[in-house]
């Protein structure tokens, strides 16, 4: 699935407050990651997932009752501000593997954004 996505360019205050390269690309994929997941599979964040999990969000249906869990689907978030697509595959590769090794034991998909690349990839790991 492909979709538009267009922002404005960011003016010299902005880029003074988010100068850490690390948290701008950290959070530019949350927030990238989370969009496309709710646009393309229909589904929210509800609420950061816990240390140890292996993911970074719990995301479920907008019908789905946020205190149980069982309708929920772990979200791994990552962001590559330099490569091409081959650096994209490479880290939701990482990310899948971390999913599997994580304690929880709920459906999850993997999501990257490759900055460069302007490429989101997410990916449904088969069996938590």
């Amino acid at each position: 699935m492909v979709a538009d996505v267009e922002w404005e360019t960011t003016d010299e205050r902005t880029k003074r407050g988010w100068a850490n390269e690390t948290d701008t690309t950290e959070a530019g994929a949350y927030a990238c990651v989370l969009a496309a997941v709710e646009l393309f599979d229909g589904l929210l964040a509800v609420r950061r997932a816990e240390t140890g999990s292996g993911s970074d969000y719990y995301v479920a249906p907008l019908d789905a009752r946020s205190d149980d869990l069982e309708e929920h689907i772990r979200l791994e978030v990552s962001g590559v501000d330099r490569g091409g697509d081959a650096a994209v595959r490479r880290r939701l590769r990482d990310k899948l593997e971390q999913l599997d090794k994580g304690n929880g034991n709920l459906p999850a998909i993997a999501g990257v954004i490759g900055f460069r690349a302007k490429l989101i990839l997410l990916e449904i790991l088969e069996s938590p």
